[in-house]
């Protein structure tokens, strides 16, 4: 019998190997395949608690953000009152002198300048901020990732200081200053006080203003708006510091955030015909309608029915029947704009103001612009991982 069972693995003992070989092969192969599948899944893990991180920390970021461009909005609003203050035209005005026609040509001066400074400024602080928080927060990002402390409170606060050099030392007096010149060359001689204006001729005005304030390539908001926003180098930078300032520097000059900007200034300029139609509307409320000049209207094209008799078409206040004044028709003489300009720019940042508070509308529309917001989350995105 032994010998029957030697001869019967003789004769199969190519077949025994074989299948020691598969059935050993397959046990390791699956042993394998384990092991991979729960390096798999430990990998995915961790990426996911990964990207839970750093969408906490982003999104605590971003808080931090908005709060800081309120907090600090509500000082460049203030700085930009100081530069552009009416008090004192508005004084002697009261008291009707003989060069009030001078007074009021500065007052148009004034309230044009404190208007496109306020779109300007408001648009590069946000960017500068969501730049500089996201580029800060980037770095933090990192220190805790690698469990090492580059980032210090003292680096912290130097760097975010960077920025108080356009709220409260030369940023907006030499934006101010620059833009002031512009409105002079484009509105004081073009624009006397008699004209009469439409909304479409303020709108007009405001283009053309900005083209011209965008056409000095030396002193451009939008492309040159880290010469007003940071200081200029000092020697007393660490060298972590002077790298985070080079890179803010490169990031405000870059395409997108020039594009980011010149897209807000010129959406900041339609906003402000908005304000400027509302408070207009409350005004003309307050007129007789005997005082209300508007542009004529044109002629309304015939209308045949089917016996071929014509007649023109009903108005557009006729077919609404509801007697409303079509504030775009509205003509209104520059001398009368000017106290409207000026009122819904009169007071600062006040989240809890009317609508027709521009400088409120201007920082709360800024801060939820996506091409802002986007542009923060890219700056985060690339110093996170970097």
């Amino acid at each position: 019998m032994l010998s029957r069972l030697q001869d019967f693995l003789s004769r199969h003992r190519r077949k025994f190997i074989v299948t020691g070989v598969l059935v050993g092969g397959a046990y390791y192969a699956a042993r394998y395949a384990q092991r991979k599948l729960v390096e798999m899944h430990e990998k995915q893990a961790r990426e996911m608690f990964e990207r839970t991180r750093r969408t906490n920390h982003f999104e605590s970021t971003e808080k931090t953000c908005n709060q800081v461009i309120l907090g600090m909005g509500e000082e460049m609003c203030d700085a930009v009152l100081r530069e552009c203050s009416t008090d004192e035209l508005l004084q002697q005005l009261r008291q009707n002198p003989k060069n009030k026609v001078e007074l009021w040509e500065e007052m148009k001066v004034v309230a044009f300048t404190r208007l496109a400074t306020f779109v300007y400024a408001s648009s590069m602080l946000v960017i500068a901020l969501r730049v500089q928080l996201n580029l800060l927060g980037g770095y933090i990002y990192r220190d805790i990732t690698l469990e090492q402390t580059r980032i210090t409170d003292e680096i912290k606060q130097q760097y975010l200081s960077l920025i108080r050099h356009f709220v409260t030392e030369d940023g907006i007096r030499d934006l101010t200053r620059y833009i002031r010149t512009q409105v002079i060359a484009v509105v004081k001689s073009s624009m006397p006080l008699s004209r009469q204006l439409s909304l479409n001729d303020l709108e007009q005005l405001f283009w053309s203003l900005q083209m011209a304030i965008n056409a000095d390539t030396r002193r451009d908001p939008n492309s040159k708006m880290t010469k007003y926003l940071l200081p200029s180098q000092s020697s007393s930078f660490s060298p972590l510091l002077q790298q985070m300032y080079n890179e803010t520097l490169d990031l405000l000059e870059s395409e997108d955030a020039i594009g980011v900007c010149s897209h807000n200034v010129t959406r900041g300029f339609v906003l402000a015909c908005d304000v400027i139609a509302e408070s207009l509307g409350e005004t003309l409320q307050h007129l007789p309608p005997a005082e209300v000049q508007k542009q004529p209207e044109p002629q309304q094209p015939l209308k045949c029915n089917q016996s071929n008799s014509c007649g023109s078409l009903p108005s557009t206040e006729a077919v609404d029947n509801n007697n409303m004044l079509n504030i775009s028709t509205v003509l209104m003489a520059m001398a009368k704009l000017i106290p409207i300009i000026s009122g819904i720019t009169s007071r600062g940042y006040d989240s809890a103001s009317r609508t027709t508070n521009l400088p409120t509308q201007l920082l709360s529309f800024y801060l939820l612009a996506e091409k802002s917001k986007t542009l923060g989350a890219n700056v985060y995105e690339t110093f996170s991982s970097a």
